[in-house]
């Protein structure tokens, strides 16, 4: 993973924050035999300057569909705006990360960062017990995806996966 990679670890460290903005959203659930599920939402977020100016904002849809009394199928696309600001902190080279990793300077402007989707599906094993599993890609693009951190260091697409139990107390 590129937290490993031993260049862009010379380079300035972020240290943890606390994001603040507003959600809307909207979910219409279909009437009928097939009762579909489709979302949509716009998140704007802002860390009032403690790491970055500016904001994020982040646009996801999905739909959901019932194949069976126990299961659901999902599939979600979404993109994300960001700031100058917040690029130049995630994704700059200043001049001392340059000296010190060997990455040419780079400064980010704002603009559209990413694309994502996934797929997922749920299975209800019993009335209170249930399992998951889900794909997520991600494709960095824009300003940020030409950052040597990325172009040299690292990779545009991002994949995670994983599986997993729940418990609905209901």
């Amino acid at each position: 993973p590129i937290l490993d990679d031993p260049v862009v670890a010379r380079i300035h460290e972020i240290d943890t924050t606390v994001e603040a903005g507003g959600f809307f959203g909207y979910e219409y659930i279909a009437p009928g035999a097939v009762p579909y599920r489709l979302r949509g939402g716009v998140n704007v977020m802002t860390n009032a300057g403690i790491q970055y100016g500016g904001v994020r904002v982040a646009a996801n849809g999905s739909f959901w569909m019932p194949v069976s009394p126990r299961a659901l199928l999902g599939l979600g696309l979404g993109m994300t705006w960001v700031s100058r600001s917040f690029n130049q902190t995630y994704f700059g080279v200043t001049q001392a990360d340059s000296a010190a990793s060997g990455l040419p300077v780079y400064s980010p402007g704002g603009g559209l960062e990413q694309y994502t989707g996934w797929l997922a599906a749920i299975y209800r094993i019993d009335k209170h017990w249930f399992v998951g599993a889900m794909v997520y890609m991600q494709r960095i693009t824009g300003d940020a995806a030409d950052s040597p951190i990325v172009s040299q260091r690292g990779t545009r697409n991002q994949v995670t996966y994983g599986a997993g139990v729940a418990y609905a107390w209901k």
